[in-house]
């Protein structure tokens, strides 16, 4: 690890780099790594490989926890990884309270990328749909739009003090949603107005939001179930 920021009161990035990403090839968009998360204190051999770690699986079998790359610089050899502060137990703390303790010098594993999704360049517009554990995803695909593109991007938050500045080219209204004020992303679909046209959807975060929303969005907005195919990113 060569870098740590927060980039809100609870959201940690950090920058990954060195020779061991020669060679990396990212596919932008929602293209993630499989991380494995060792236990503290674990070594690992100088020669360690990801398929001497995987045969290694029976006797020590770390957490494997799938990241956005939210940004990578091909130039410098660095990876940028968003990482949630989580308060509350479970899988999802394995990660944060690895990334609270990550100082300078740490490695990290990690294996892929995944396939990215492609946006539909024949789409009147865009919609971006997920909460924070989405947030890199959806900045990157604002990111990569054209400057004639039309998207909506529906964010939920913890409160105002996690929303981020997005920089974007195209022509996107990003409307954050914040739980501190009782709101839902199904609420907030619920009462917006979408523009005309085909959409591209893309949704990502907790199973029960995302089943709502694709409640919101298939049954109530009558939109073709084929192209509403939220992914679980965690599950309460």
């Amino acid at each position: 690890m060569v870098r740590t920021e927060r980039v809100t009161p609870k959201m940690a990035r950090i920058t990954v780099g060195g020779p061991g990403l020669a060679g990396f090839e990212n596919a932008g968009g929602d293209t993630a790594l499989m991380l494995y998360l060792y236990p503290p204190g674990t070594e690992l051999p100088e020669d360690f490989t990801i398929e001497k770690a995987r045969v290694g699986f029976a006797t020590l079998r770390p957490h494997m926890r799938s990241y956005t790359v939210r940004r990578h610089d091909a130039d410098k050899g660095e990876i940028d990884f968003d990482f949630v502060m989580h308060a509350h137990d479970g899988h999802l703390a394995t990660a944060s309270s690895w990334a609270e303790q990550a100082s300078i010098g740490d490695e990290m594993v990690f294996v892929g990328p995944s396939p990215a999704h492609s946006l539909n360049p024949d789409a009147d517009w865009h919609l971006l749909i997920g909460d924070e554990t989405a947030l890199p995803a959806i900045s990157v695909m604002l990111e990569e739009l054209p400057a004639d593109a039309v998207a909506h991007a529906f964010i939920e938050v913890a409160d105002p003090a996690e929303q981020q500045e997005l920089v974007v080219d195209c022509q996107a209204a990003i409307h954050w949603v914040h739980r501190s004020a009782g709101g839902s992303l199904a609420t907030a679909l619920a009462a917006a107005d979408f523009p005309p046209g085909t959409v591209d959807v893309w949704a990502a975060g907790e199973k029960g939001a995302m089943m709502d929303v694709r409640a919101q969005l298939v049954d109530v907005r009558g939109l073709d179930r084929r192209t509403v195919r939220p992914h679980t990113y965690w599950r309460a």
